[in-house]
């Protein structure tokens, strides 16, 4: 009995002596848990604490905000949602189901319209460089033929050539025009002809013009009619215009359908004419001309008589 006993108490000593070592660690972690808290309430203090309500309440209104912009974006991807589901239903109708094809169809038309507008583009280009290049040749050639009509008939000695010459007002290809104007020379010297010649030359120089202009652009037009081209002019500049028409005479006398129509009171100049272009060679003499003149018939009243007489007659 005693031997148990005293076994009894040894256990009962050994518990005491576990249960004090696990206090004793209770104990200890209770005082290191007491100094943390006592730290974290001296950092605490250090802490202004409005500030930290106020970030607190920042904070909360901020998750707030968010929360009502979920709410509301939730809200827009629903009805997102739902509209595709209409346009997927509007797309499986009749007038949609062939989209695919026809937008196929309607993008080769946009490129093929787009490629047929730069090929335009490129050839209005090509053609408006080419219309400039012809305006500047035949205003070459106009101004050639002037060169040698004017030495032909004019006799004067102020006045050495005439020309005509052609500005650009506009720039823009849509709006492009050309201001012509006819400048005379003596050497080196130009100065426009408007409000600086006399009547006579004038009247010479609107000739030799049209003449330079008919043998230019009309070659496959046999008619060209003057209607009193002597106006102004006086003995030498008339012959030198007979001498140049004898000459576009004698030049077209090959073209078939070639008709000279003069009109003038001017006998003399007539006969200037027939004294040149019997000096010519190489084409036939007119046959006739036209004699108009105004006689007092039996009523009293006056008509123009047209006399067809023959030209050895002149």
């Amino acid at each position: 009995m005693t031997s148990k006993k005293t076994v009894d108490d040894g256990e009962r000593q050994i518990k005491r002596l576990v249960d004090n070592i696990a206090l004793v660690k209770k104990q200890m972690e209770a005082d290191k848990e007491e100094k943390r808290a006592e730290e974290m309430q001296k950092r605490l203090d250090k802490m202004p604490l409005e500030d930290l309500n106020t970030q607190k309440n920042s904070a909360i209104n901020r998750c707030r905000e968010l929360d009502r912009k979920v709410q509301r974006y939730d809200g827009k991807l629903s009805g997102l949602i739902d509209q595709k589901k209409a346009l997927k239903s509007k797309l499986s109708e009749k007038e949609y189901k062939n989209v695919d094809e026809e937008h196929r169809i309607k993008m080769i038309e946009h490129y093929t319209t787009a490629t047929v507008c730069d090929d335009l583009d490129r050839y209005y280009e090509a053609l408006d460089k080419a219309l400039l290049r012809y305006h500047g040749i035949k205003i070459a050639d106009i101004n050639k033929i002037i060169r040698e009509l004017w030495a032909l008939t004019y006799k004067g000695e102020d006045i050495t050539n005439i020309e005509i010459q052609s500005g650009q007002d506009s720039s823009s290809r849509a709006n492009r025009s050309y201001n012509y104007r006819i400048v005379m020379s003596k050497g080196n010297s130009q100065m426009d002809m408007r409000g600086r010649c006399s009547a006579g030359q004038r009247v010479l120089a609107s000739i030799v013009i049209r003449l330079a202009l008919a043998e230019t652009f009309c070659l496959n037009c046999g008619v060209m009619a003057l209607d009193e081209p002597t106006t102004n002019l006086d003995f030498e500049n008339k012959r030198g215009l007979a001498i140049a028409l004898a000459q576009i005479i004698a030049s077209r006398a090959s073209q078939s359908n070639f008709q000279l129509v003069v009109i003038t009171h001017d006998e003399d100049f007539v006969s200037m004419m027939k004294q040149e272009l019997s000096s010519l060679t190489g084409f036939s003499m007119p046959e006739r001309y036209f004699q108009v003149s105004r006689e007092e018939s039996t009523d009293g009243r006056y008509y123009s008589k047209i006399h067809s007489i023959d030209w050895d007659e002149l």
